[in-house]
């Protein structure tokens, strides 16, 4: 009888426990667009936990955190512009980070990517200007790289090294 009990009773806490409720089975997210992760929680929940896809491919599970400390108060996730291969076979995974309340906490039910959203890349660009002095200077900058033209392809060539072999071009 005591066995009994306390099944029921750890089902019961189990049952009320942070529950993701989206996405939906079989829903289909354009991860390029804004997806809305939701759940239910309890008090007994952590303050914080992490979000992972998950794509349950043939040959093993991928793991892609999406974000870490995600407040449980809040009860959804805006995932904008989230890079992974479409598939049907994604879930999304929420895991405990705190010592008393670790682990997967949950996990929705199994959905499908139809399309990726666009991963974003940065390179860095030096201009070498000539000054009164003689002495080049330079100034440099980070950008967004979305097209390649002929002052760029110094710097994909010869990475850091093309700018700065152009400065000691011209102290020669």
């Amino acid at each position: 009888m005591k066995f009994m009990i306390a099944t029921v009773a750890a089902f019961a806490a189990t049952a009320a426990a942070l529950r993701l409720t989206e996405p939906k089975e079989n829903a289909k997210w354009d991860l390029s667009q804004t997806n809305t992760i939701k759940w239910d929680h309890v008090d007994s929940d952590p303050e914080t936990f992490q979000l992972v896809l998950v794509n349950h491919k043939t040959g093993g599970e991928e793991d892609m955190t999406i974000a870490d400390k995600v407040k449980t108060s809040d009860g959804e996730y805006k995932l904008t512009n989230f890079v992974a291969a479409p598939g049907s076979t994604y879930s999304i995974k929420a895991f405990g980070t705190e010592k008393t309340n670790s682990g997967q906490l949950a996990e929705s039910q199994t959905f499908s990517v139809s399309k990726s959203g666009v991963s974003t890349t940065t390179t860095s660009t030096a201009t070498v200007k000539p000054t009164s002095s003689g002495t080049p200077a330079t100034s440099s900058g980070a950008a967004p790289s979305q097209t390649s033209n002929a002052a760029t392809a110094l710097g994909a060539t010869f990475g850091v090294a093309g700018p700065l072999a152009a400065v000691f071009a011209m102290l020669l």
